[in-house]
């Protein structure tokens, strides 16, 4: 298989492609040989033969913008994908085609120099430009990259380097001139948007608008293509036009459009007929009325707002006819310039004496009536769509982390740190402050992938792992708006630090002057605590080390990990619901100090004391020195010399029991051997 390997990359290279090594049935760059991944790809022979002589089952990867190359990458496996309907409205030329490992399918382009790709065209159909895909003959989980044809690679079609329908191109909004004094309106003229977009004028924004506006008054889809598939052009039909305008329905859902009315229970454009007037019969420009603008019409419906998790105010939605968003729009932090485009919606609506800070503190307003709980709803989303799972709440480590176990003891160890690790999340998401200070900690190589593993875990927005120095007080304010919080590298190193991490992570709120506040505030903690390391000794307390749950990582599968993410939320989420706990007891828990006791850092003097002292029946810290180090002069023995040796008896098995209290070690403490070995003939077993 190896030599099969070279052989490809070698092929490939000969062909000017950029080629690189990626770990052995992964996706992740081969670090040893390719430090900045894709940007190490080569096409010079001499280089690739020494990389796949060194590791022979690498797999290959494939710099594609390097190489000239654009790849159309179809999750055609996948029950939601809509190629087939992209396949309806553009031609895809034949071209060179590859089956994935997980049975999608890669259409291979050559690409102009400086193209543009917008990432993604729908549902399971991605662009890859900039970046890399793995070519055949490499490996992915159980499956194996390979050719569907021989072709030559086609020319991109010109339609996938703009990402743009012939429609869209011809019907393009054109930027507002000085004379189109119309601008933004108070709402949605119906009747005028049907007209322009029969008429070809700005179909697409035109369209996008009503549909937009149907959905805020809680359209269905039947009625929403109902009026639209009379505004079919020529050249066009019905079903073209049917197909995109569900991607707007869908893009209007997704952004909310659809729980306009039951976030709020004054929606009718009639109410804004109760505006406040100046003395010129005009709206007036006072708080009462913009407040009641911004958060009652079908322009600003939950335009505004504020997400409860993080305490950010946001824009939820796109704000009223910005040419710059769209269906793609994301939500997003409020920006200062957002209070300049409210200031001009209301200068058309006809408050023309406004000032910005009026404005300013309307949105605030705005914000604070209009909240919600993004991961909240997250959680809900997903409890909603998939049944409880046990079965994936008790193996996702094994199946994903790569998580070996051997005996039954172990098995259930790590069985029960996996639904703890998760359902502890989902308590402190939907209970912030609740007890939640277990931490569990992944060990495994570097470079295997366990921070990525984490940030996919807990989803990029509410992951951190630039933690600072847990006795700094801007620690306390980097855990707003977190979820999971990466310990990184975790390495203990002295006991005052050990106790400044285990008080920090024991904490259910956080106490701070957030930058440029008067007041100090007290915020739940909304956040769980996970620990990464390479290595198996960090440990250096040896009591108090119940918080800490280690589990040793393999092979992480990241894209498996991505796929069931939502999955295994659900399943953390309904568990949390039926109330399981996520904390260990009994037998479980005498596991886990035994694991914890195996990640103790290891001291030279315990295996001096299990050797010297093995057949002793008690002893003092004395005694244990005259036996196992004769040579040390009593009077360099300091204070901490004698808290290491107290600290090695207890490691090497030895027990404190009191004093003694007679003799020459009256008042000593006393430390009994539990298990002594034999003694020789000649050895005496006591001092």
């Amino acid at each position: 298989m190896g030599s099969t390997i070279k052989h490809a990359a070698l092929s490939y290279a000969r062909k000017g492609w950029k080629v690189f090594p990626i770990s052995p049935n992964l996706k992740t760059p081969l670090a040893a040989l390719a430090p900045q991944g894709h940007k190490n790809a080569t096409s010079d022979q001499t280089t690739i033969e020494q990389w796949w002589s060194a590791h022979p089952n690498a797999n290959i990867g494939l710099n594609l913008e390097a190489s000239g190359l654009v790849c159309v990458d179809v999750d055609d496996y996948k029950p939601d994908c809509t190629f087939d309907t992209l396949k309806q409205m553009h031609k895809l030329p034949e071209t060179l085609m590859q089956r994935s490992a997980r049975g999608g399918t890669h259409y291979i382009y050559i690409s102009p120099e400086g193209a543009d790709y917008p990432g993604v065209l729908g549902v399971g159909i991605d662009i890859k430009y900039r970046g890399y895909i793995l070519l055949a003959p490499s490996t992915f989980g159980e499956g194996t990259y390979s050719w569907s044809n021989n072709n030559i690679p086609a020319k991109a079609p010109d339609w996938l380097l703009t990402a743009k329908s012939d429609r869209q191109k011809r019907m393009e909004p054109k930027a507002q001139t000085q004379n189109d004094v119309s601008g933004p309106r108070t709402g949605v003229n119906v009747n005028q948007v049907q007209a322009d977009a029969s008429r070809g004028i700005n179909w697409h924004d035109n369209v996008l608008r009503l549909v937009g506006h149907m959905i805020a008054k809680g359209a269905t889809d039947t009625e929403v293509h109902a009026i639209t598939d009379a505004l079919t052009l020529d050249g066009y039909t019905v079903d073209q036009t049917r197909c995109e305008i569900q991607v707007m329905i869908d893009g209007a859902r997704r952004s909310g459009y659809d729980n306009a009315v039951s976030r709020s229970p004054h929606v009718s454009e009639a109410s804004i007929e109760a505006l406040l007037l100046d003395r010129s019969g005009r709206p007036a420009c006072n708080h009462a009325n913009l407040v009641k603008l911004l958060t009652e019409h079908s322009d600003w419906l939950n335009v505004f707002v504020t997400d409860t998790f993080d305490d950010v105010r946001k824009v939820l939605k796109p704000l009223p006819y910005d040419p710059a968003s769209g269906f793609h729009f994301k939500p997003r932090l409020l920006a200062d310039n957002d209070f300049t485009k409210v200031c001009i919606w209301l200068n058309h609506f006809g408050m023309i004496a406004i000032q910005k800070p009026t404005v300013i503190d309307a949105v605030y307003a705005a914000c604070a009536q209009q909240s919600f709980n993004s991961l909240a709803d997250y959680l809900n989303h997903v409890q909603k769509r998939y049944p409880a799972n046990d079965s994936l709440l008790d193996t996702w480590m094994t199946q994903f982390m790569g998580v070996k176990t051997q005996g039954s003891d172990e098995r259930a160890y790590v069985t029960a740190v996996s639904r703890l690790f998760l359902i502890q999340a989902v308590a402190r998401a939907k209970e912030p402050g609740c007890k939640a200070d277990s931490v569990v900690i992944l060990e495994g190589d570097q470079g295997t992938g366990k921070s990525t593993a984490l940030r996919i875990l807990f989803l990029e927005e509410y992951f951190g792992d630039q933690l600072p120095h847990m006795a700094s007080k801007d620690a306390s304010s980097y855990l707003k708006g977190k979820w999971g919080v990466e310990l990184a590298e975790l390495e203990f190193k002295k006991k005052t630090e050990v106790e400044t991490i285990k008080a920090f992570i024991s904490r259910q709120s956080d106490n701070y002057r957030p930058a440029y506040g008067r007041q100090e505030i007290v915020s739940a903690r909304t956040c769980v605590f996970v620990g990464t390391t390479n290595r198996d000794d960090y440990l250096v307390d040896e009591t108090g080390n119940r918080r800490f749950l280690p589990v040793k990582t393999g092979a992480i599968n990241q894209e498996a990990l991505f796929d069931n993410r939502d999955m295994l939320w659900a399943a953390a989420a309904h568990a949390y619901d039926a109330n399981e706990q996520y904390w260990l007891v009994s037998d479980v828990a005498v596991i886990a100090q035994d694991q914890a006791k195996q990640r103790l850092e290891q001291d030279p003097w315990v295996e001096t004391i299990a050797q010297k002292m093995a057949t002793f029946n008690e002893a003092t810290i004395r005694d244990t020195f005259i036996k196992c180090f004769p040579d040390l002069a009593e009077h360099h023995i300091s204070t901490g010399l004698n808290r290491r040796m107290s600290k090695c008896l207890l490691l090497a098995g030895w027990v404190k029991d009191g004093k003694f209290n007679s003799g020459s070690r009256r008042n000593q403490v006393r430390f009994t051997n539990p298990s002594p070995s034999e003694a020789s003939p000649d050895t005496n077993s006591d001092f």
